[in-house]
């Protein structure tokens, strides 16, 4: 089935604006506390009463801390690793508790997104800033039960604000020493009882040069610039006290230089390229109406989403003697529909279950020509998935907790899944005191090009395809369990806690190669991710909060493959905010990093990176009412390294800029 780039949306849009008639509306859409955890399936829950691993990131942090992107926020995040290729704006992938880029979901207001034409299916988390964003939630493990395919390592959940009655307008600018300069606009309100957020914001900068020096061979240093535009728009209302009603639409256009390398006439590897360039552009739509009836006991939830993926990546030949030239449109789809209903058994157990189904579609044309060696890509594949879910949550007393989970999917083409899960926990209240504990299963339907997707020469005598698909690929399966303990030492004021958790994958998905250089998809041998996740974070004062985190990730695999590269040994975090005064905020993030392995970019050869550590600062003061003047330096030591071998991430950064609020 072909969709449309308008069809879907416009049918989620007039899902979603039809009821923002002429009805009432509640006088404010209240901000989500902290206390509460949004990804714990279809109906929120306390986090008291979570027992999987979770972070949360608020608003107020990504303020304290002054988060442009997605990747600086996640930096800090226990059992999470963002490797980005380069700077801002460069591929950036997403490794959690030692599973691959693609074994992570990623969900935008709880809607999944991720380009379905992205060959191994993974996220990149490049392409979206936090401008809009209320809070990010990352729930660690296997979550499949939940949430269906891809949840194996985790899910990271990115809430958008939603509007207050009061209007308000806020115009920020920020210049920094990289040639950086990001705008954005912001507004908040009210408007004839319909609540709404709208943001529009541009990010752009001259960069660095991400091909270090040694893979230059003599070339002068040239910048990889890049440039994000989004806009976003949310409408709430309440129709009555039955009946509410939201929508959402947010579009992305990121372009992006890139040294991704070519070949001369020799076929020798070039890296400075100076004529590669992409464009992505990224469309997500949303709508969605929920009720509340006998007396809000019985919650169902009706949802449609819209999203939709193209990517031009463009290379020519330029004075470094690169043959190599390219021209490359990628397009991706997904429709999600879900019916979600929550129902309260008794005051201390909710029983949630829904039915979701999910179209998929990606498609890829072009040439790539090789000094007159012509490859084509060419590829178009679309796949629906249906699944059902039950979930029950019960509480006893002060002290037990628990949720237990099933999930039944039915993928085309593929054996139909049953994945499950149980996380209970124990609080004992006299001495602060949180045991927990999670057992789950989870798999991945591998990506539609992994299956399907195709490359072709052009250029005789070589008649063979570059890259066929493998339409036969076994699922990708995962088993997972932890334990976790969290002690509070001083009321208020200091907290530890530390989890153990192991996680072993099957059927991996990895990419093969013949002795003629072609190639093919096929499932791996087993491997297992075993480690600790450790914190302690301490208030010495109401206005003063510091947390360090550690993670230690091990993997176990008979057999090495180059998709296990790029999971650190060890990462330690160190966040600091401190609220000074009533107009004075200060942050702090300090990251170490110690690599385990990777392939060499030049050789592809495994190499041992060594470790690197990272310091950022931030601060900002209010001057006067409505005007805060904001200040940053990133990578305050100025370190070289790569976090990805052959790529290297920007030295020092000095940003300063003013947000004006009316």
């Amino acid at each position: 089935m072909n969709y449309s780039f308008f069809g879907w949306p416009f049918l989620a849009a007039t899902l979603g604006l039809s009821a923002f008639a002429a009805t009432p509306a509640l006088a404010d859409t209240a901000t989500l506390p902290p206390e509460i955890l949004v990804t714990s399936g279809s109906e929120p829950l306390p986090t008291k009463e979570v027992a999987s691993s979770y972070t949360i990131i608020t608003a107020q942090e990504i303020e304290a801390h002054q988060y442009r992107t997605l990747p600086q926020a996640l930096a800090s995040v226990p059992g999470v690793t963002v490797i980005q290729s380069g700077g801002t704006g460069s591929v950036a992938s997403i490794f959690m508790r030692g599973t691959n880029s693609n074994q992570t979901l990623v969900l935008l207001n709880g809607q999944r997104i991720g380009d379905p034409s992205d060959p191994r299916g993974a996220f990149n988390a490049a392409n979206l800033t936090l401008d809009n964003v209320e809070r990010i939630e990352i729930v660690r493990g296997p979550q499949s039960a939940l949430y269906g395919s891809q949840a194996m390592g985790g899910v990271i959940n990115i809430i958008t604000k939603q509007g207050k009655s009061s209007p308000t307008t806020t115009a920020r600018i920020e210049a920094g020493t990289l040639g950086t300069l990001n705008t954005s606009l912001t507004s908040a309100g009210n408007v004839e009882d319909t609540n709404y957020f709208l943001s529009l914001s541009r990010q752009a900068t001259d960069g660095n040069d991400v091909t270090p020096a040694r893979l230059r061979f003599g070339a002068g240093e040239e910048k990889d610039a890049s440039e994000n535009m989004a806009f976003s728009g949310q409408l709430d209302r309440a129709f009555n006290e039955y009946l509410s009603g939201s929508f959402f639409v947010q579009y992305n256009d990121n372009r992006m230089e890139l040294d991704e390398g070519g070949y001369n006439s020799s076929f020798n590897p070039v890296f400075e390229d100076l004529a590669n360039r992409s464009r992505a552009q990224q469309a997500f739509v949303t709508g969605s109406l929920a009720g509340r009836f006998a007396d809000g006991k019985w919650r169902p939830k009706f949802t449609l989403a819209y999203s939709h993926y193209a990517t031009n990546t463009v290379d020519y030949p330029d004075r470094l003697l690169d043959v190599y030239s390219e021209n490359i449109n990628t397009r991706g789809e997904r429709v999600n529909a879900a019916l979600d209903n929550a129902i309260d058994l008794s005051a201390t157990n909710t029983l949630t279950f829904g039915a979701d189904y999910s179209h998929e579609s990606f498609s890829s044309n072009g040439l790539q020509d090789f000094d007159g060696y012509l490859i084509t890509p060419a590829s178009s594949a679309s796949t629906n998935a249906y699944g059902l879910s039950l979930s029950d949550h019960q509480t006893w007393g002060e002290n037990w907790f628990a949720t237990a989970s099933l999930r039944y999917d039915m993928p085309s083409n593929f054996k139909k899944k049953m994945t499950w899960s149980i996380a209970p926990g124990y609080y004992i209240p006299s001495t602060d005191t949180r045991f927990t504990a999670s057992y789950a299963t989870s798999f991945k339907v591998p990506s539609l090009y992994q299956r399907f997707g195709y490359s072709i020469s052009q250029s005789p005598p070589f008649p063979a395809s570059i890259y066929t698909g493998n339409p036969n690929l076994k699922a990708e399966e995962s088993r997972g369990w932890e334990l976790g303990l969290e002690q509070g030492l001083v009321p208020d004021m200091l907290r530890t806690g530390v989890t153990y958790f192991d996680n072993r994958i099957e059927n991996a998905v990895s990419i093969v190669y013949d002795l003629a250089g072609n190639s093919t998809a096929q499932n791996t041998p087993a491997f297992n991710t075993h480690g600790v996740e450790a914190f302690i974070e301490a208030t010495p004062l109401p206005s003063l909060t510091t947390r360090l985190n550690y993670t230690l990730t091990v993997l176990d695999a008979d057999t090495f493959s180059t998709t296990l590269t790029r999971r650190p040994r060890h990462t330690a975090n160190w966040t600091t905010e401190w609220k000074l005064d009533e107009v004075t905020t200060l942050g702090s993030d300090i990251k170490w990093v110690d690599p385990y392995l990777d392939i060499t970019r030049d050789t592809f050869v495994y190499t041992k990176p060594g470790s690197y550590l990272v310091v950022n600062l931030s601060a900002s003061r209010i001057i006067a009412k409505g005007i805060e003047l904001t200040a940053r330096v990133n990578n305050l030591l100025d370190r070289q390294y790569e976090p990805a071998n052959g790529f290297q991430a920007p030295g020092i950064e000095a940003l300063a800029g003013i947000a004006v609020t009316f």
